[in-house]
């Protein structure tokens, strides 16, 4: 059997069904199913209400200790709180991704910098200045930069931490440019 041509209509009212149909096989087609009153999302309820024996029965054999399972449920519900908080402040993953890094130039532990975040005596007068190789640039004041921009012909990962804008990271090409400015201040008399 021949199929006869169709009209640009005809096309487009296809197109529609056929987007009808793979939306209704979704599993969620369109229902919205709000979580119990007392639970801020679905998340929530399931940590809440989570069945924590295998988890148990899995350490019971091989571990020192056997945590119980409203001990394994408060450890969902922290990593969860944790998921909340990196998603609200994405400078604690960059933080944390920076941690060893930042130890190294801060002279301070990682648990002080992911405990207490950066600080102002973290920072001096210096700027960090980026120059891409399409002509775009970008200064930050008060900040230093983290990362390997070597000349060597790969992309390399650098982090810029500023006191004031906040925590960015950038890929830099062999032909993009990083520098650190020093400021000096002036001297009291």
């Amino acid at each position: 059997m021949t199929r006869m041509k169709q009209t640009p209509s005809e096309q487009a009212l296809d197109v529609a069904a056929q987007m009808l149909v793979a939306k209704a096989s979704r599993p969620s087609a369109g229902i919205t199913l709000v979580p119990p009153k007392e639970f801020q999302s679905w998340l929530d309820y399931a940590v809440a209400t989570m069945d924590a024996r295998g988890a148990y029965l899995d350490r019971m054999f091989d571990a020192e200790e056997i945590p119980s399972q409203e001990r394994i449920r408060r450890a969902a519900q922290n990593e969860l709180d944790r998921l909340r908080c990196k998603a609200q402040m994405p400078w604690i993953g960059m933080l944390e991704n920076w941690s060893q890094a930042l130890g190294k130039r801060l002279g301070r532990t990682v648990e002080e910098i992911l405990e207490g975040n950066l600080l102002a005596t973290d920072f001096s007068n210096d700027s960090v200045h980026i120059r891409f190789e399409d002509g775009s640039d970008l200064t930050f004041r008060r900040a230093f930069y983290l990362g390997n921009p070597a000349p060597d012909g790969a992309i390399h990962r650098i982090a810029v931490f500023t006191e004031h804008c906040g925590y960015h990271e950038f890929w830099i090409g062999p032909d993009d440019r990083v520098e650190e400015t020093h400021t000096r201040t002036p001297s009291s008399v």
